[in-house]
């Protein structure tokens, strides 16, 4: 299943590994801190960064190995080869107008809710 992007597949996995491992390393960190484990325990941090770099690297070896997994990335990468970047020009403008509308419609919504607060004090 090797091709032209599966280095960039692989890159994937292993950041998507790393940040696993990252997750897990202060989930655990903050269950040992709950529940003061590490008064119970010797090299409980050390044995905390293990389990998270043994976890990233099953993470990384199960992605790496699945056929299904590769072939759906693979496909992703090559449909993201066919994306076709918008020019500097036509990014500021859409800014420009994305901008312009928020703004809009902050005023328009706050002119509403002006009214409708003086609308209900003038009721109550």
């Amino acid at each position: 299943m090797e091709n032209q992007y599966q280095k960039w597949v692989n890159l994937s996995y292993l950041a998507g590994a790393i940040l696993i491992g990252y997750l897990a390393f202060l989930g655990s960190m903050k269950l040992v801190s709950v529940y003061d484990i590490e008064a119970k325990v010797k090299n409980v941090e050390l044995i905390i960064r293990l389990g998270s770099i043994g976890i990233s690297a099953l993470f990384f070896l199960i992605l790496y190995r699945h056929p299904t997994v590769n072939q759906f990335m693979n496909e992703v990468v090559v449909e993201l080869s066919r994306v076709t970047w918008p020019a500097a020009k036509e990014t500021r403008s859409a800014t420009v107008i994305v901008i312009v509308m928020v703004l809009v419609t902050g005023l328009v919504l706050g002119l509403m809710d002006y009214i409708w607060t003086a609308l209900l004090k003038w009721v109550i």
